[in-house]
């Protein structure tokens, strides 16, 4: 039997076992809405069990799309046959489009050719939506096919101090750049196209640059609206960066999925969140059925971590998985996230600090780190990526990708893909919880199936207060 047909073999036995659980169960009463006396009725227990299993086992690439929702569908029919639930009840919600670890993977390679970054100080006084504010240039970035500023926009409305002095005339406009776009040392002249994200106290925004400047210019001027141009010159990286890079044993499908799964839960999200809350609440059908199609190593681990993460978030683990997680507990990084929610600071570090890496290749992709700006909630850091394209409202674990950091207290912030895109190739990753102000070095770990990169830069903050 191959393993399509032993994947749906086992979720079609699961589903036959959960008819007749729900066939002989007592029937519950909706009495309240938080269910305290009645529960969830079992036919739809049933129902939650056998779509989480499918789920698990789509994303792993072990069911297709087209089987997956018959499946769902037959059971859903069944259970409306033999009258346990009205067949309008059983909404199916839609499962994720595509098969396997597919979509998380680099669609097209990435170019060959030198990829920079370059820090930048400069901050200008400007208006957005009304309100008076700075923007920080963060980080050029050049590719060898795009090239782009990366700038944060912080709003003096958040700030108890006051801004620096205005030019007599006034305020700026948004984005106070010039209309004349850049220059070259060779009077070389480029345009500046400017796009910014949604949301989040501290707004990013990109200065596309066209055409990309040849790998041989040695600097840049960027007209600021009221003041000076500001030459940018095309240094080497920053030595005060290491980043180093390591190979890692490859992980198994269902390794990936489930710790996926932590990395979200302890993260935190909407929609994104409930769907790993959904394969959470399953855990113990969803450890028997990768198992049963051999995508999860009998020896692992990560299935008893995560049911201790569960019992830590008041999610019911069920059966002898319960008791494996109280042996296995929690990995140390997991169990400081959870820490640092409970008992640490309310509030994180404001301010934002200067970032630019241009990492190597990790698992067909490339990235470069473009700034940090740390607020109350949490730490934020613009990404401009090649060879990869993020969908952040999306939980996909297929996708090789896992953010953490660690700063040089000891704690560690699980990272999360943000809800808006900057613009053409370019996203946030949200670290949580937030960065503790006594924090003055920051490790940053991005890990995909096959490699590791460590980025490990010091947090010297730009003084917002003018």
């Amino acid at each position: 039997m191959d393993s399509a047909a032993a994947a749906e073999t086992h979720v079609r036995l699961l589903a036959e076992a959960q008819l007749r659980r729900a066939a002989t169960a007592p029937r519950y009463l909706w009495l309240d809405e938080d269910f305290k006396l009645g529960g969830t009725p079992s036919e739809e227990e049933g129902l939650l069990r056998v779509k989480a299993v499918l789920n698990a086992l789509h994303r792993v690439g072990a069911i297709g799309d087209a089987t997956a929702r018959s499946v769902l569908s037959e059971f859903a029919a069944a259970l409306a046959a033999r009258g346990l639930a009205p067949a309008e009840s059983l909404v199916l919600p839609a499962l994720p489009g595509g098969a396997g670890p597919g979509p998380g993977e680099p669609a097209v390679a990435p170019p060959g050719g030198v990829y920079r970054a370059i820090p930048l100080t400069a901050v200008v006084p400007a208006e957005l939506d009304g309100y008076q504010g700075e923007v920080h240039l963060q980080t050029l970035v050049l590719g060898p096919d795009d090239a782009m500023v990366v700038t944060t926009f912080v709003s003096s409305w958040r700030e108890a101090a006051s801004l620096p002095a205005r030019a007599a005339a006034g305020p700026p406009s948004f984005p106070p750049f010039g209309g004349s776009g850049l220059t070259d040392d060779r009077g070389h002249r480029y345009r500046l196209d400017y796009e910014t994200g949604e949301g989040g106290w501290h707004q990013y925004g990109v200065l596309s640059i066209s055409p990309v400047p040849p790998v041989s210019t040695r600097w840049l001027d960027l007209p600021t609206g009221t003041g000076p141009a500001l030459r940018i010159q095309l240094s080497q990286p920053d030595p005060a960066v290491r980043v180093t890079s390591q190979r890692i044993p490859p992980s198994s499908a269902g390794d990936q999925l489930l710790t996926a799964a932590a990395d979200t839960l302890l993260g935190g999200g909407t929609m994104v969140g409930m769907a790993a809350t959904a394969l959470a609440a399953s855990l113990a059908e969803v450890e028997t059925a990768l198992r049963a199609v051999h995508l999860l190593p009998e020896d692992s681990m990560t299935a008893a971590h995560l049911a201790a993460l569960c019992q830590r978030r008041s999610v019911e683990v069920r059966g002898d998985l319960a008791a494996r997680a109280q042996t296995a507990g929690l990995p140390g990084p997991w169990a400081s996230v959870l820490v640092q929610r409970r008992d640490g600071p309310e509030e994180g570090r404001a301010g934002v600090a200067p970032l630019a890496v241009a990492l190597p290749e990790i698992d067909g992709a490339r990235f470069v780190l473009a700034g940090l700006s740390s607020w109350e909630r949490q730490l934020s850091m613009p990404v401009v990526a090649w060879g990869w394209q993020p969908r952040p409202r999306v939980f996909r674990p297929g996708q090789p990708f896992s953010w953490w950091a660690r700063d040089d207290t000891g704690r560690w912030h699980v990272g999360r893909t943000g809800p808006y895109h900057l613009g053409a190739r370019t996203f946030q990753v949200e670290f949580t919880p937030p960065l503790h102000p006594d924090a003055t070095s920051l490790d940053i770990r991005l890990t995909g199936s096959t490699s590791r990169v460590t980025v490990s830069v010091p947090l010297r903050w730009r003084d917002e207060s003018g």
